[in-house]
């Protein structure tokens, strides 16, 4: 049986790099009728660009103006999909979703489940190794370094920085 030392895809604990190009992201809306068909799209990305404009990162990439984020996360106890809402998420009301719950659902079906740049032209995402840095903080402090079975080895929480 091989073990796998490194990044692990189906691993618990997930990193998402989300981009918005806003001017297309902006054109594409008004193109599609400002997503007045969907609000459940509507309130995505709504929800996606004010993230992603106040907290994310402004850079020029190949001659554009992008906004980035990286989002960490824990696949269960924070992504919601399709299927988690009870009645299916055709019964749910997008316009009146409390954020945490929102927030739930974008992290699980737009994230997890790759629809973002599908069904919203202008957001990208992909999936990167997790913050080695994060996981060293909350590993960690559940155990000293004398009893972790870790310690001293290349895949050491308090060497990924290094």
């Amino acid at each position: 049986m091989k073990i796998r030392m490194d990044f692990v895809t189906n691993s618990s604990s997930v990193s998402y790099i989300v981009t918005l190009n806003l001017d297309l992201a902006e054109f594409i809306k008004a193109k599609n009728g400002d997503f007045s068909d969907s609000p459940k799209k509507a309130r995505i990305y709504s929800v996606l660009k004010e993230d992603l404009r106040k907290n994310g990162e402004k850079t020029r990439l190949l001659d554009k103006d992008v906004y980035v984020k990286r989002y960490d996360f824990s696949k269960k106890p924070d992504a919601k999909y399709d299927h988690s809402f009870e009645g299916g998420v055709e019964s749910v009301d997008f316009s009146t979703l409390d954020e945490e719950t929102l927030w739930a659902y974008i992290r699980g079906e737009y994230l997890v489940n790759g629809r973002l740049s599908g069904e919203i032209k202008g957001l990208g995402s992909v999936q990167v190794t997790r913050d080695k840095s994060a996981t060293a903080q909350k590993y960690c402090a559940l155990k000293d370094c004398g009893s972790c079975e870790r310690n001293g080895t290349p895949d050491c929480y308090q060497l990924a920085g290094d």
